[in-house]
Order: structure tokens, then sequence, then C-alpha cells
């Protein structure tokens, strides 16, 4: 009796911990919601990307954490991102030509009067692209609390867009929106993190263009952003 009540006891346990194992599975991974500054690399001087005011937002869930070794980790995750690009540059702005959809940087319609000497200003210009996002990262315990993480994200960009608020030569505030930016539809940003306690400092850089050559062939440019992200 006393035997298979130890038995039973062992069992209990046994399964107590694979469910712990399963649950550190699901739970102990690097997905959270995360904040950072970005900025154009290469891009033409004209473009004038201003890095304090141009951002990123994102949130990654868990899909997959296994554990490689005990201080080696796999993790795929599912996200999103929004990243902006924003020129404060007084004479000139992000422009779409409706006659052949090419995207580039120029002063926008109205802005001066050539007749009668009449400036404007923008107040800003920027460029905006929503992703949805598969981080594949790799983790290396160096303890308890300090990790470092590093790999490539697969960006499906859905949706990009231009946004330019400005005064016109009469004095007048004015708007342009476009949503046909023409983002290049799948891109590729390679993360290096490094993650104390539930607190991790990112750094991304994205190498292949970010619009498509055909539609803004003076806007080639790689991004870069940095940020922190707070671990679920």
């Amino acid at each position: 009796m006393f035997a298979m009540l130890l038995m039973g006891s062992s069992a209990m346990m046994a399964q107590s911990t694979t469910k712990e194992k399963l649950k550190d599975k699901i739970d102990d991974d690097l997905a959270g919601f995360y904040f950072g500054l970005n900025t154009a690399l290469g891009a033409p001087d004209n473009m004038n990307v201003n890095i304090g005011k141009s951002w990123e937002i994102g949130f990654d869930l868990p899909l997959w954490s296994p554990e490689i070794t005990k201080s080696f980790l796999f993790h795929l995750n599912l996200g999103f991102n929004w990243k902006n690009f924003r020129s404060t540059d007084a004479d000139r702005s992000f422009e779409k030509d409706y006659t052949n959809n090419h995207v580039y940087v120029g002063a926008p319609k109205y802005l001066n009067n050539a007749a009668t000497g009449a400036k404007g200003c923008v107040d800003f210009s920027r460029m905006k692209i929503f992703s949805l996002t598969l981080p594949i990262l790799f983790e290396l315990r160096a303890s308890e609390k300090f990790s470092i993480v590093a790999g490539p994200i697969l960006n499906f960009n859905l949706h990009g867009s231009i946004k330019t608020r400005y005064w016109n030569d009469r004095g007048e505030y004015a708007v342009f929106t476009s949503n046909g930016l023409r983002q290049e539809v799948v891109t590729v940003d390679l993360k290096g993190m490094l993650v104390y306690g539930n607190m991790g400092f990112y750094c991304k850089w994205s190498p292949l263009r970010q619009l498509k050559e055909d539609y803004s062939p003076t806007l080639d440019f790689k991004g870069i952003s940095f940020g922190l992200q707070l671990c679920m």
C-alpha cells in the first residue's frame, strides 16, 4: 500500500514538473510591447529624416519557444509593427506624382507663389509603413536575468502612406495624404537585443530597400531603429 502511494506521489510530481516545463515553453519568451526611434540610412539629403521625431511601435505574441539547451532557446513570435519616417524640413515634403505614381521629395502644391513672392511653410511630413511581422530569434542566457538575443524578422508590409501638413502661400493650413506609398511587400530586419529581467534594449537594421524602385527611384534608403522592449 505504501509503495502504491509512493508511486502515485512520484507520478503526480513528475506530471507537475512536466506541466511546469510546458508552461515555461509558452510563457518564457521574448514577446511584448516595444517602442523605438527610427531613421533612414543612405537617404537623399533632401529627405531630411528627423530621428528624434521618427519612431516605431510594435507588439509580439508568442507562438513557440522551445529550449535547445538550458541556456540556449529558440523563439518564434507573431506581431505587428508601425514604422514612421518623419521629416521636418520647412521647404520639402514627401510627395506623390499621380501621373506615374512616383513618390519623391519636393515642395507641396501651392507652398510658394512665384508671381506674388508669397511663401508657405511645411509643418511636418511623414511616411508610415504598417507590417505583420514574424520574428525568428535565438536567445543565449548568460545568467538567470541577463540574455543576449539575435535573429531575423520577416516583415509582410501590408500598408504604406504619406501625410504632410503645411501652410500654403495664402496662409491657409493644408493637409495632403496618400495611401499609395508602394512599399516593398516583404522585407527583412536583423535584430539584436540585450535583456535584463523583463526589460530589453534592442537595435534593428533593415538591409533591404523599403520602397519599390519602380515607384520611388530616388528614395533608396535602409532603416535602422533602436529602443526598449518590455518582455512578457
